[in-house]
């Protein structure tokens, strides 16, 4: 079968991964000022939007996501004839309405694929199911990574799929920290971000004080703080440190960083830290944030995501597979799995 995933743009992950798997971007549209775009995960662009438009504190900047209507057209339009069936994973439902949008238009694409793949020739079903990430940015991303390598290694159906990649959303710790806290305070904050309070906003941005804010299970808090934006990034490489050694239920860390990435690469704490989860056969990973999420987070942020043990127990792989079920209880699987 023909499978696929669909992230939001908001999902970082680097961008050679993105082309070298069945991954498909749903955008965000971007609102800067009296412009608007499209957010498509594009490295170059993203670092255009940052350098001409992201520093400019005066412009409004919004982000609004693909609406029912759009996303129920993306798939009738180009995913039911692409893949045969399809995994949704979004970024946070406390963050963003994508979820919500996506769940809904997914009873409507479920109902209407049939004329579509049948005017093409295409025979069988098409499955799809909707998850909640739970996170943000590299935690969205984390599952993304541990959700294709299940797929590619054991196959498993979507029923037993779902269940493990919510479990895991679960047990996602991401961690932010901002270079300037204007933009969490003034932007995030619409999105529902409500870690820093305006007494902190004017004492950190006047002490030069950078928070590390936490992200767990939908919600957020600032786990620890310093003076200085590399301070902070030592106290955050410390909190990833303990959690390898208390073990991961994955072997990767996923990081981001709002800016040119040579910048955090050069960083001595960056490369300390990499060899340290190299050592302990570890993978870093490290992409451009989204531009999606640098609007509401701001220029030179870095993320940092892991999911903490214990590993998920997942069903054998050929009790799984869906192949050996007749199509009515496939469509009742796809239907109960939004």
């Amino acid at each position: 079968m023909r499978t696929g995933i669909v992230i939001d743009s908001a999902c970082d992950l680097p961008q050679d991964y993105l082309h070298n798997h069945p991954i498909h971007i749903m955008p965000i549209s971007l609102h800067l000022g009296y412009d608007l775009f499209r957010d498509v995960r594009e490295p170059e662009a993203t670092q255009a939007f940052y350098r001409k438009y992201l520093a400019e504190r005066t412009m409004d900047a919004e982000t609004a996501p693909f609406s029912v209507e759009q996303i129920r057209e993306l798939f009738l339009d180009e995913l039911v004839l692409k893949y045969d069936r399809v995994l949704v994973i979004t970024i946070a439902q406390t963050r963003s309405p994508i979820f919500a949008n996506a769940t809904e238009a997914a009873y409507m694409i479920l109902k209407q694929y049939r004329e579509r793949r049948q005017k093409a020739g295409l025979p069988g079903s098409f499955y799809l199911t909707v998850v909640d990430s739970k996170t943000l940015f590299t935690g969205e991303g984390i599952l993304v990574h541990e959700a294709i390598r299940l797929l590619e290694e054991q196959n498993l159906s979507f029923g037993v799929l779902r269940g493990v990649i919510e479990q895991l959303s679960q047990q996602v710790y991401g961690y932010l920290v901002p270079d300037d806290l204007f933009y969490v305070r003034h932007r995030a904050s619409k999105k529902g971000e409500k870690s820093i309070g305006l007494i902190s906003y004017h004492f950190g941005t006047l002490l030069d004080i950078k928070p590390i804010i936490g992200f767990h299970r939908g919600e957020s808090e600032v786990v620890d703080k310093d003076r200085g934006f590399d301070r902070a990034l030592i106290k955050l490489f410390n909190i990833a440190r303990q959690a390898i050694d208390q073990g991961l239920a994955t072997r990767i860390i996923n990081t981001s960083y709002a800016g040119e990435l040579e910048v955090i690469r050069r960083k001595r704490v960056f490369v300390d830290f990499e060899r340290y989860a190299r050592e302990r056969d570890i993978d870093v990973l490290l992409s451009v944030m989204s531009t999606a999420g640098g609007i509401n987070v701001g220029p030179g942020s870095f993320a940092l995501s892991y999911i903490a043990g214990p590993p998920i127990a997942v069903p054998n792989s050929v009790e799984a597979c869906t192949v050996n079920r007749n199509p009515q209880q496939e469509w009742e699987l796809a239907d109960w799995a939004i």
